[in-house]
């Protein structure tokens, strides 16, 4: 798998360059995952169902 990335004549420094930034991308969205509340996960989660029975008791 190296040797294919040294046989890339100049390339390497773009596939290099989008696995770091792939990678700091997926750990910054891990680490905010991570120390979210869990208060606010619980509210996010009910939001549709919230928004749901609004919807139904406006058509009334």
């Amino acid at each position: 798998m190296f040797k294919q990335l040294k046989d890339l004549a100049g390339g390497e420094f773009y596939l290099i360059t989008s696995l770091i930034i792939f990678m700091v991308f997926f750990l910054i969205v891990a680490v905010y995952l991570y120390k979210m509340s869990k208060g606010h996960i619980q509210i996010m989660s009910n939001l549709p169902f919230e928004n749901q029975q609004n919807n139904t008791d406006e058509e009334d």
